[in-house]
């Protein structure tokens, strides 16, 4: 049961992060309806490899973020041999997803990081014992 606490908290970060850029996702595009607080978040945007509209914009930092929610979660479920290189990706993931999505990825970014930051601990206690 402890060898998997980092695995549960990597993959509950990578639902909660496909929830939070999904969510913004559904303010920009007005599937959710709110009293016009996304525009802070839309005109809020900076540009990405020369592309400036703010809409397009913010498709691009929810689209990376998600999908890399979703890397976190595949390596957390299906660690591979090498459970150092797992944990590598998932934390690689929290500190990713911080830099697309900013103050909104830190309860998803900090699971990841303390998810692959234990299994790396729980990995070097199961190889000295």
């Amino acid at each position: 049961m402890t060898e998997n606490r980092g695995r549960y908290l990597a993959i509950i970060g990578g639902v909660l992060g496909i929830f939070v850029s999904l969510g913004l996702y559904g303010l920009i595009e007005g599937i959710i309806s709110t009293n016009y607080i996304a525009i802070a978040f839309i005109y809020g945007a900076t540009p990405v490899l020369g592309i400036s509209d703010p809409k397009t914009v913010l498709a691009i930092h929810t689209f990376s973020a998600t999908a890399l929610a979703f890397i976190g979660i595949i390596a957390a479920y299906k660690l591979s041999k090498n459970v150092r290189n797992s944990a590598l990706i998932i934390i690689a993931s929290g500190i990713a997803g911080f830099i697309f999505m900013g103050f909104l990825w830190i309860p998803t970014g900090i699971l990841f990081v303390i998810g692959g930051i234990l299994l790396m601990r729980d990995m070097k206690v199961s190889t000295s014992a």
